[in-house]
């Protein structure tokens, strides 16, 4: 039974900190679409990272 609510708070934590990395990498992008035109190309990117960490291609969905 002690293992079945490990393996449930370590998919919390799982599930909670790929949410964490996808709002960071959108505040991050968010700040550098202000700048110039590198900082923008930059945050381009940025978002293409935080969308394909959306569907799982960066991390395994759980």
């Amino acid at each position: 039974m002690n293992w079945l609510v490990g393996i449930g708070l370590f998919a919390l934590v799982e599930i909670c900190s790929f949410q964490g990395i996808e709002r960071h990498l959108e505040g991050k992008a968010n700040k550098l679409s202000r700048g110039n035109e590198e900082d923008r190309r930059d945050a381009a990117e940025l978002r293409d990272i935080a969308a394909k960490i959306d569907h799982g291609k960066y991390y395994p969905m759980l």
